[in-house]
């Protein structure tokens, strides 16, 4: 079993980028899984899921920080016992951060679990240019990413997209940086090459 964890601010596009991923896996025969600690702009259909085949699980803590590991364990078993996916998807809450559910994963104790590169998604709108205006748990999602996503890169400027990913490159260079519109479906196979090649 595959684990993509998805992190970044609400409204990023965490929750579009990862429908279109799981059309596309699940169009190539995969079983695919999906845990969700946050409900954004984009809602999961449950009608759309059963037509892709996807199954989905809900954290539903008062305190995700708190019972994260606990969650994540159960709701991985659970899935793996309900529906033996081949790919699951983790969209992280926008203040936890993806290298501790990765790291949370690596403990527990369940074969065959490979986890692929972390994504970080940002709004290449919205999100800020200067390092000292990043929140902390920001900072740290694109510091320990593997794949940073400028999602609506095409609403955003020449000069804004380019602040960005210099600023990127600073504080992660081993990072791989993609410009897509998740809604559009744009960059989405750039994505999905970068997942298997990192």
């Amino acid at each position: 079993m595959n684990v993509i964890i998805v992190g970044g601010p609400a409204g990023s596009g965490k929750t579009t980028t990862i429908l279109k991923l799981s059309k596309r896996f699940s169009d190539a025969g995969q079983r695919i899984g999906v845990i969700v600690q946050e409900t954004g702009d984009v809602d999961y259909d449950e009608g759309t899921l059963h037509e892709m085949g996807i199954k989905k699980k809900d954290i539903e803590s008062v305190c995700i920080p708190c019972s994260l590991d606990a969650d994540i364990i159960n709701n991985i078993q659970a899935l793996q016992e309900e529906f033996r996916p081949d790919l699951v998807f983790i969209e992280a809450e926008e203040t936890v951060l993806p290298v501790r559910i990765k790291a949370d994963l690596q403990r527990m104790p369940l074969e065959n679990l490979q986890i692929a590169p972390m994504i970080t998604m940002v709004d290449a709108k919205e999100f800020p240019l200067e390092i000292p205006l990043l929140l902390r748990y920001a900072r740290i999602q694109v510091e320990e990413t593997d794949i940073i996503c400028l999602n609506k890169a095409d609403m955003a400027d020449n000069e804004r997209t380019s602040r960005l990913k210099t600023m990127f490159k600073y504080l992660n260079s081993k990072a791989t940086i993609l410009e897509m519109n998740a809604k559009e479906g744009t960059g989405i196979s750039e994505l999905i090459d970068s997942l298997g090649s990192n």
